[in-house]
């Protein structure tokens, strides 16, 4: 857009005109009269009554040029992908009476479309160019000229079919787009699904996402037949099949979920977010007619750029409002650019300006040549296109040089995306060429027979090789999948017919095994009233594991027949419980005694005047031994009344403290012996005290080694002694250990 004010311009123009004025007086008189002639005709209009900007049907017209020469009007192409009408007009600083719109093809160039002049006009009929299918489309901006005629120059213009404007934006590019996922395994693709949907950008990810979900749901048909066809070459029937999907299998599903519902909400946020930008463009329309009903100043060229940035910034609204807040922002930009009339003639620089701008866009387009990513290039160009189309016009003698300059770019790009798919094509053609070679093999599969269950595994292993090079192989032309699918899985699937089929006749040997497992219910119920609990215990145990090593049996017979053997068993071993829960009510009685007695023990030994001897030592350990040492022993009450014991042996002060210590090992010797596995806790606590003599001896010969190896250093005697005493601490130590053993193993 044109920044039509002079105090925002460079001041180049201004000194010069200060220069003209300064060599011609005469020549600076005819300007002052022409620009008070102007402001009187402005005035003059201002004066007339208003238009209403809400009953404007027509498109904007453009503004008017300074009286002195009349020029054709002239177009300059818009960059979009859709063929609309537009009206902009350009003089070269003549006036015009009205101004006829100009049909401009805003088609996203192709290199047929290139090779013809930017400026040439449509039928008479009205026709529109055919908009190129490689990008989504988006309209044509009208420029912001006007025409220097009043008011009633705004129904002396032909209306112009309606268009989609700015309020439409391409949706984000999805950045997944080029990737090929047909050559991923099934866990893979769980990964990659679960990868995307945690990225948390449902538009940007969702297209690849449905792509790898409709992967990834027949490999998981495949998985789950695979396991039923193993399940029955088992000898397992198909009724009796229950698949228990992988927890990653959950996973894909919520997060799918997840990606909908996050889908959704980004949808219903963007309808919201219209409406909110529909109230804030209609807020903008009020701030603009404030523009054109109050005077002119020198900050009302950049408050109008500020209003125009912020109108473009805003975003979609409604397509309901769409056409008409254009036309009402359009109209009222033109009865701006007419009350400014006056400043027309800064329009040239503005130009200038638009061509710096546009120039610097090229460079942007051209560096895209280089860019590896296709789609990343493909987006940049369409933001340089939108950019390219808010710019405005440049001067008429480069409008055609950076115009075919930016074609040429923007050509390039899409010559790289033709590659693109034309190098996708021919890897599909060779994919195709695999598959065919793959659908001659496996259609030997599909008339197979065979008695042997090796030679049906084997093929099955066979045919499950092709299966998975059939899947690595990857995609095919559209055209051609269908008709080599239906090919592939139809040989496929006969070949597993045939082989269910053989399976069918292994049913007989259920029936065996079902006599077999009659005759094992038979002797279960014989033993089930048998008061000899350990033999037949065993007994049944035995016919426990038998049962499992006879294989499955007809279904309709399983839940009785193992309703049957589970009866008669469990018939002993209730009775069998109830006889150990007899056992363990008299064990608890015991233990209740013993905990009585420690309680008594305990309040004797925290007597602080207590004066132990051996004799009442050796009592209260008779009288622990009288208790009944039936059944289990309670660890925790005999590691207690050990702890008590070792307490009293401290309140007896006629023995010394290595005798104390040997009292008490050969009081845990004896704990040790009288528990229920006795032998295994002594040659464990045997292994235990020789670790610990082995670890002792090895710890002095360190020492002494270490005892050499300081013998020069500066202080060598006090190391020596310091080492010596941890070697006599580690002899004495062994010393014991050793009596331990000895005293063990008597």
């Amino acid at each position: 857009m044109m920044n039509l004010n002079p105090e925002n311009q460079p001041n180049g123009k201004t000194e010069e005109q200060s220069t003209e004025e300064q060599s011609s007086q005469g020549q600076a008189l005819d300007q002052r009269r022409i620009l008070e002639e102007r402001l009187a005709e402005i005035n003059a209009r201002n004066e007339a009554p208003a238009v209403s900007v809400e009953t404007v049907e027509q498109p904007p017209v453009t503004d008017a040029a300074p009286m002195e020469e009349v020029a054709a009007p002239q177009v300059e192409p818009e960059l979009t992908q859709s063929s609309v009408l537009a009206t902009e007009p350009f003089t070269d600083g003549s006036p015009s009476e009205t101004e006829t719109p100009v049909a401009v093809q805003t088609d996203l160039p192709t290199p047929e479309m290139a090779a013809a002049s930017p400026e040439a006009e449509p039928s008479t009929q009205g026709e529109t160019p055919e908009a190129v299918n490689e990008e989504p489309s988006s309209p044509a901006e009208p420029t912001m000229e006007t025409s220097s005629t009043s008011t009633e120059a705004l129904t002396s213009v032909a209306p112009v079919a309606p268009v989609a404007h700015e309020e439409t934006t391409h949706e984000e590019e999805d950045l997944h787009l080029d990737e090929d996922y047909t050559h991923l395994s099934i866990d893979e693709v769980r990964t990659k699904i679960l990868s995307l949907a945690q990225e948390g950008n449902a538009k940007k990810s969702g297209r690849a996402l449905n792509t790898l979900y409709r992967i990834y749901e027949p490999q998981f048909q495949e998985e789950r037949q695979a396991a039923l066809n193993r399940f029955i070459a088992e000898g397992g029937s198909p009724d009796d099949f229950e698949y228990n999907a992988p927890r990653a299998h959950k996973d894909v599903e919520q997060a799918m979920q997840r990606f909908r519902e996050a889908r959704f909400r980004e949808q219903r946020q963007e309808e919201e977010q219209k409406v909110q930008n529909l109230q804030k463009k209609r807020d903008l329309l009020e701030r603009l007619r404030v523009f054109i009903e109050t005077s002119e100043t020198q900050t009302s060229g950049n408050a109008i750029k500020d209003l125009q940035n912020e109108w473009k910034a805003i975003g979609q609204v409604p397509t309901a409002e769409a056409q008409q807040l254009w036309n009402s922002y359009h109209a009222l930009l033109d009865m701006y650019y007419n009350n400014r009339s006056i400043f027309f003639e800064l329009k040239e620089l503005d130009r200038k300006r638009n061509l710096d701008a546009k120039n610097q866009l090229c460079e942007r387009a051209e560096g895209l040549a280089n860019e590896e990513n296709i789609n990343k290039a493909l987006q940049e160009l369409r933001h340089l296109h939108d950019e390219w189309k808010h710019i405005g016009p440049v001067p008429n003698e480069m409008r055609d040089q950076v115009w075919n300059r930016f074609i040429q770019a923007s050509e390039q790009v899409h010559e790289r995306k033709k590659s693109f798919f034309e190098s996708r094509k021919t890897e599909e053609l060779a994919n195709l060429e695999k598959k065919r070679a793959l659908l001659a093999q496996i259609e030997q599969f599909q008339h197979f027979t065979s008695d042997r269950i090796n030679d049906w595994r084997d093929k099955t292993d066979q045919i499950q090789q092709l299966k998975e090079a059939w899947d690595a192989a990857g995609l095919v032309p559209k055209e051609n999948a269908e008709e080599v699918n239906k090919a592939f899985w139809s040989s496929y699937k006969a070949f597993f017919h045939h082989k269910n089929t053989f399976f069918k006749a292994l049913d007989e040997e259920k029936m065996q095994n079902y006599r077999q497992k009659v005759g094992l219910c038979e002797e279960a119920e014989s033993l089930q009233g048998s008061e000899e609990w350990d033999p037949t215990k065993e007994k049944l145990i035995q016919l426990q594991k038998k049962w499992k090593t006879i294989g499955r049996v007809p279904d309709k017979y399983s839940d009785k027949i193992w309703n049957r053997f589970r009866t008669a068993c469990n018939a002993f071993f209730d009775r069998l419980h109830q006889e150990v829960q007899n056992k363990e009510t008299h064990l608890s009685q015991l233990s209740a005694q013993k905990q009585n007695y420690c309680e008594q023990l305990a309040t004797k030994v925290a007597d602080p005047t207590l004066v132990g001897s051996m004799e009442e030592f050796n009592q209260i350990y008779q009288d622990w031994q009288t208790f009944s040492t039936e059944g289990k022993r309670n660890p925790k009450v005999e590691d207690r009344f050990q702890q008590l014991l070792a307490k009293y042996l401290e309140k007896v002060p006629e023995m010394n403290p290595q005798q104390k210590e040997q009292t008490l090992f050969q009081l845990q010797l004896s704990h040790l012996k009288a528990s229920p596995d006795g032998d295994q806790k002594l040659y464990q606590k045997e292994q235990h005290l020789r670790r610990d003599i082995t670890s002792l001896e090895n710890e002095i010969s360190n020492l002494k080694n270490n005892i050499e190896f300081f013998a020069r250093s500066k202080n060598a005697e006090k190391l020596r002694q310091e080492y010596q005493s941890k070697i006599d601490d580690a002899q004495n130590r062994i010393q014991h250990l050793k009596r331990q053993l000895k005293a063990l193993r008597s």
